[in-house]
């Protein structure tokens, strides 16, 4: 894989990573997840006063993605070296920033481990870089400054997870309340209690903090899940046949 080369390059990937803790699939977050939990270094980047956290090794291979990731080899070393050159700077031991990143893992539901791959101290790049210039946020309706603050404070996974275990005991099965297909029906035992959780109420269209409740998660398939975000409005789980299967 090649390295990035840019500031655009990097900012890029942080595009990709945001995607996938916020708006992506369960599996996209647990990937994005994992390499937070076990990360040594991290790309350090301001949301108003709140710091966010991306992985070197994820961030420092050109156009990455889960998939190219998880087909990767190469070390974190090359990724250092390559934005140390962009940045002009190491990344190094950070008592604030460290501090700030056990809190960020809370916030986002991640348990970290104690220290960095292989036992290493974490380490960190402090930049200067604010959320609003990332290109994610110019790319998405949703994206405002105020609104992805709150969204890092409110994503919890355990609320899908108990959406689908009541689904479970009701229908015995999970299949997508839009179009009723089942994974499980398809792919046998590698699609055995899959599906995603789809929030009817977008976290980013919240005005202040609220529980969400399990019947607040609709359990879509992954076509109707991609579907439904390019809707312009939220929608009832009442509608959500009527509307995506038209």
């Amino acid at each position: 894989m090649k390295l990035i080369q840019s500031y655009e390059n990097l900012k890029e990937n942080l595009q990709t990573l945001e995607y996938y803790l916020f708006e992506g699939t369960d599996e996209e977050f647990e990937f994005s997840a994992g390499l937070i939990k076990r990360g040594k270094c991290f790309f350090a980047y301001k949301v108003e006063d709140q710091y966010f956290f991306a992985p070197s090794r994820f961030v420092g291979y050109s156009n990455n993605s889960k998939k190219k990731h998880l087909n990767n080899s190469l070390h974190g070393g090359k990724t250092n070296l390559a934005i140390n050159r962009i940045l002009g700077y190491a990344p190094k031991p950070n008592k604030k920033l460290e501090k700030m990143y056990l809190e960020y893992c809370s916030k986002i539901n991640i348990e970290p481990n104690k220290t960095g791959s292989h036992g290493n101290q974490r380490k960190f790049w402090d930049t200067n870089l604010e959320l609003h210039e990332v290109a994610y946020l110019q790319k998405f309706e949703e994206g405002q400054l105020s609104l992805r603050t709150h969204l890092i404070r409110e994503r919890n996974p355990k609320v899908v997870k108990l959406a689908k275990e009541n689904f479970l005991k009701k229908y015995g099965k999970l299949f997508c309340e839009a179009c009723g297909f089942d994974f499980y029906k398809v792919y046998g035992d590698l699609g055995k209690n899959f599906i995603e959780g789809h929030h009817i109420e977008p976290l980013s269209k919240r005005t202040k903090n609220k529980n969400t409740n399990p019947e607040d998660i609709a359990l879509l398939c992954s076509n109707c899940h991609r579907m439904v975000h390019r809707l312009p409005h939220p929608i009832p789980k009442s509608d959500l046949t009527s509307i995506l299967i038209k």
